[in-house]
């Protein structure tokens, strides 16, 4: 439907009226893109949405049908005079008169937001369109703004009354839901300049294409209500030319609802819907190939898992994972070949990419091992000790909920009371679970992890050569294996609703580049914070693996033996060696603490430096090298020369 307005005065820079002149017809969509276009000139760096365009078209069109005075005294006193007290009041006084069965008494206070917003619109349509700039006195640009504050405020205050704030929403009145309207009237408050900026533009944008007119000329020669009242006619004539025309619906609308896939915006909350979008906009910039890299230099030998999480990232990416629940992975395997491993590893990468946090919750399955454990991830029932509290998930889904990206892990789950299974169920088909409070916990933006090394313990030894079979054929003996024994022990609802990975056994060469990396971590933090070179001796390397691994537990044990050798035991010399004095760390402590308070202004790299400059070690060696003799490990210290150095 076309619908046609004509803004002679305002937007169309048109001639004068009279026998034969023609007033442009200006759409709704023309009208539109005029302002966005004004939008993107005046403010190229900030997004200009649909519902602000959508905002601006209607203070154009319904200002112009204005044929009253909006500016009376007693609204303007109202508005500019500091009476948010007698607002508040007056409300509070309408309210209470309301239950009175007073219907005069009821229509006012629902026509009370509108009331003030009409002044802010006309305010601003004045001070865009027509330039005035002051009216009784009084600043337009003012008057708007507080206003639209206004609006909201008294908005928000019948908010607070449970039967008005049903009518709200039953009988829509407003734009947007209630909660959205109000925070949308306070950013029209905040925005009153730049919509102006923009509207101004648009009515410039329209007389730089037409011969130019000036507003002082077009007030006189093309009345501006009259042009609006003849745009009005215009409306209804197309309005029932188009209600001639049928339109074409699908032939089964509720086959097409049921088939469709995607997020129903009328059944989803605003935190999961721009939730939703956000990791849909993440994942689309994400290289994932340099991911996938990323994660096989960190997760040894593990191809095949690396692979299967950034399959799943590519959908993602390409909006066409169904956003309604999350993604869940099983993730079998022997003990210490990387399982968590992965999760973590994953996690740092896109924090790192992305710079934000992203929430993550370690539920260990062991601690389950009762049914009513599981109170301690929903809460207690009422009635029982701790009701009150809130449980892990509750706590876990505030922060969740307004992250577009959240990892759940569940660790070693085969130890885990059945029920812990059970009540997973829900989340894994709907994404949803109720605590005990009977408040909907959503966590279809997560990815949800279940570990578990079902089945290696026996399988092991069933898995030697048997005839002629090769290495892949053992392989897939050994999986097909595996899944049936995860099947025999876990049900088969919950199986069915995961995806597994399988972890291959480590060997000796990846335990080798497993020690590589972590004693990178370690030697790393030693040369930033203290200067000092840390160097492994093979005699050395060869005994820390001896001690951290085994084909049984896998790389596991590696981790801790690393941190007792080579981090605690050399954290131990240098504090001992250290010559600098033992100077005064209060002013530091100070500073610090008055950072945190607020006080001062925080600076990372500035707090970094200071605090590194007074923990700095103090000593005459700048290469420790860690060797074994047989018996027990030695730190040697020495300065390195120059070409040890490069």
């Amino acid at each position: 439907m076309d619908l046609s307005s004509r803004y002679g005065g305002s937007m169309a820079g048109g001639s004068p009226r009279g026998p034969g002149s023609r007033i442009e017809r200006l759409d709704p969509a023309s009208l539109e893109r005029r302002l966005r276009e004004a939008a993107r000139r005046l403010v190229p760096g900030r997004a200009f949405d649909d519902l602000e365009v959508r905002h601006l078209a209607r203070v154009v069109t319904e200002c112009s049908l204005l044929l009253t005075d909006v500016y009376s005294e007693d609204r303007l006193s109202r508005i500019l005079g500091p009476k948010r007290p007698n607002l508040s009041a007056l409300i509070e006084d309408l309210l209470a008169r309301q239950p009175h069965g007073d219907e005069e008494i009821l229509f006012r206070v629902r026509r009370l937001p509108d009331e003030v917003r009409v002044v802010a619109d006309k305010a601003l349509f004045d001070v865009g369109l027509l330039g005035r700039r002051a009216v009784h006195g009084h600043d337009l640009e003012e008057i708007g703004t507080r206003a639209y504050r206004m609006a909201g405020r008294v908005l928000e205050l019948l908010a607070a009354d449970r039967q008005l704030r049903r009518f709200f929403q039953e009988n829509r009145l407003l734009m947007l839901p209630l909660e959205e309207e109000i925070v949308f009237l306070r950013q029209c408050a905040d925005q009153f300049r730049t919509y102006a900026d923009i509207l101004h533009e648009a009515r410039s944008l329209h007389a730089a294409a037409r011969r130019k007119t000036p507003i002082r000329e077009l007030a006189e020669r093309v009345p501006l209500m009259a042009a609006a009242a003849e745009a009005l006619l215009a409306e209804r004539d197309d309005a029932e030319q188009s209600a001639a025309v049928p339109i074409e619906s699908p032939a089964d609308p509720y086959l097409a609802a049921a088939r469709g896939g995607g997020l129903s915006e009328a059944a989803t909350s605003k935190d999961q819907l721009l939730s939703a979008y956000e990791r849909t906009l993440l994942f689309s910039a994400l290289d994932l190939a340099a991911l996938r890299d990323a994660l096989d230099a960190t997760v040894i030998d593990q191809p095949q898992a690396v692979a299967a999480l950034c399959d799943e990232f590519s959908l993602f990416a390409a909006g066409t994972r169904d956003p309604r629940k999350p993604p869940a992975y099983f993730l079998v395997g022997p003990t210490g070949v990387g399982k968590n491993h992965i999760v973590e590893s994953l996690r740092r990468a896109l924090e790192g990419v992305w710079e934000l946090e992203i929430p993550m919750l370690l539920i260990e399955g062991p601690s389950y091992t009762y049914p009513s454990d599981i109170n301690e991830l929903r809460g207690a029932t009422r009635g029982f000790i701790r009701s009150d509290e809130d449980g892990l998930l509750t706590s876990f889904h505030e922060k969740s909920s307004r992250a577009p990206f959240a990892i759940l892990l569940v660790d070693e789950v085969e130890k885990a009371h059945p029920q812990l299974l059970t009540f997973f169920l829900s989340i894994l088909d709907r994404g949803t679970t109720t605590d005990n409070r009977g408040t909907l916990l959503n966590f279809a933006n997560c990815i949800v992890f279940f570990t578990s090394n079902l089945g290696y313990s026996d399988a092991q030894q069933r898995a030697a050569p048997i005839g002629y079979a090769d290495g892949s054929a053992r392989e897939g003996a050994l999986v097909q294996e595996i899944r049936r024994e995860v099947r025999r022990v876990l049900k088969p609802e919950f199986v069915n609703r995961l995806r597994m990975i399988h972890f291959r056994r480590l060997g000796p060469a990846s335990a080798e580049r497993i020690l590589d990396l972590e004693m990178a971590r370690i030697a790393r933090r030693y040369h930033d914070v203290h200067g000092l070179r840390i160097e492994l001796d093979p005699t050395a390397r060869v005994e820390l693996l001896r001690r951290g691994f085994s084909p049984d537990y896998g790389a596991r044990p590696l981790a801790s033996v690393l941190e007792s050798v080579c981090n605690v035991e050399i954290a131990r010399k240098v504090r001992s060696d250290d010559r600098g004095k033992r100077t005064d760390r209060g002013s530091l402590l100070g500073w610090i603490r008055e950072m945190r308070a607020g006080k001062r202004a925080y600076s990372p790299d500035h707090v970094r430096r200071r605090v590194l400059a007074r923990t700095r070690a103090d000593l005459d060696y700048d290469t420790l090298r860690i060797v074994f003799d047989g018996q027990a490990f030695e730190y040697l210290a020495h300065r390195a020369g120059p070409e040890e150095r490069r």
